[in-house]
């Protein structure tokens, strides 16, 4: 297997989450589920009393449930195992994003934790407008990273320098998908420093 190969597959590993345990708790659910009524039809073909009830009594209950379930009730529940069946098909079919992203390398494979770079980016800016460190907070989103910026009250900042250091910021971490910074400047500034 050669290099490349290999650190895309490190790459998915780090940055994908596994759905081994959804799968698991469906399957053990499904597998009860059957192993329920198989033992209901078994228990029922040897003429013993049910554990639950028997294949015949659920055949019953089924055919009378919508004279004894109002409509609305019916529409509900369908909704509700519509939902649930939607929800593990799209868990099925989506990958699961951690807060990671892979940087570009030739060599090795690299993966930096989205909350390193929420704090690389808060730094940079900090140090370009001279603020204290609680006055710059960071979200990196999947797409974009935003800046929440509170100045020292009575000081006003250039929203393109500080635009231009958390661009300079996300360019020197050489990310392989771009992220786009944005600086908000808050109204209300913080008192002294």
């Amino acid at each position: 297997m050669n290099q490349a190969r290999t650190n895309r597959r490190i790459i998915r590993r780090e940055t994908h989450s596994s759905r081994a345990g959804l799968s698991a708790v469906t399957a053990v659910l499904l597998l009860a589920a059957c192993l329920w009524l198989g033992t209901e039809s078994i228990l029922s073909l040897l003429g013993r009393l049910p554990l639950v009830a028997s294949p015949q009594q659920l055949a019953a209950l089924a055919r009378d449930l919508p004279k004894a379930v109002l409509p609305a009730g019916l529409v509900a529940t369908g909704a509700a195992f519509a939902a649930v069946g939607a929800a593990l098909l799209l868990a099925a079919v989506t990958g699961g994003q951690r807060g990671r992203r892979p940087m570009a390398s030739e060599r090795s494979a690299l993966v930096v934790d989205d909350e390193a770079i929420a704090a690389a980016i808060s730094r940079r800016v900090r140090l370009a407008a001279n603020l204290a460190p609680e006055q710059v907070a960071t979200t990196v989103t999947r797409n974009r990273a935003l800046v929440r910026v509170r100045p020292t009250s009575g000081i006003t900042l250039d929203p393109n320098v500080l635009a231009s250091a958390a661009t300079d910021e996300v360019a020197a971490l050489r990310l392989r998908k771009a992220l786009s910074p944005h600086v908000r400047i808050a109204t209300e500034g913080a008192v002294g420093r």
